[in-house]
This record gives C-alpha cells, structure tokens and sequence, in this order.
C-alpha cells in the first residue's frame, strides 16, 4: 500500500447495528416529480435523525437513486419509521401504487469493514450523545 494511506477496521460499539439499504425506482411521470420533490427532505430527515450515524444517498439514473443508512438499532430505525416524512412517503405509495418502485432491505452490522483515508459506515458507530 503507498505509504500516506491510513488502512484500519473499527470495533462497533454497541453490537446492535444496523445497516439499511434501500432503492426508490421511478416507476410513472407521477412517481418522477414526486421522488425529485421529496429527495432532499428524506435525504436530511435520516441524516438528522439521532438513531442514524451515517447515510450515503446514491443517484443510479434520474429514474433511480439507492441509499445506504447505519442505525444504531432497528427500535431507532423503526423511530424513523413513524416519523412525518416516512408517514408522508407511505401516504403516496398507499394513493399512487403504480408510481414507484422499491426495495428495503435490512442487515446486522455485527463488524465492521476496512477503510482507508476516512471514517465510512459502520466504522462511525459511536454516540453523539
């Protein structure tokens, strides 16, 4: 490895993370101008979100964007889940089904990876608070 490069791993701190991955495909003109409307503020509510301590939101095309979220524990992942900007995206999946199309999956993050030059993903498990 060139020499410069920080190369390590990172004990997870509390053993109950969770990495969440999820996908949003336009799927209708409808489901476009609704996910371009709404991006942002999804994008900020799970970065403000105290049970979040990392998102990487990732454009696939402009009819697809994918984002990768750490929790500390799905009971905050699940806080997020009642919150008014989730509540607002399931009310128009709910009145417009053929609109998007999505995926949500879920794993235990019970280690971490290897990073170099930087603290990514599970390697910022440790509270703010």
């Amino acid at each position: 490895m060139p020499s410069g490069h920080h190369f390590y791993e990172v004990d997870i701190t509390n053993h109950e993370s969770i990495v969440f991955i999820n996908s949003i495909q336009v799927k209708n003109l409808k489901g476009f101008l609704w996910l371009w409307l709404n991006l942002p503020g999804i994008i900020k509510s799970v970065k403000r979100h105290s049970g979040a301590y990392e998102c990487i939101p990732a454009l696939v095309s402009p009819l697809q964007i994918v984002m990768v979220s750490y929790w500390y524990n799905y009971r905050e992942l699940g806080d997020y889940y009642k919150g008014n900007i989730h509540q607002q995206f399931i009310g128009f999946v709910t009145r417009n089904p053929t609109a998007l199309g999505m995926y949500f999956e879920s794993f235990a993050g019970n280690k971490s990876g290897k990073y170099i030059n930087g603290v990514f993903g599970l390697g910022k498990n440790f509270r703010r608070r």
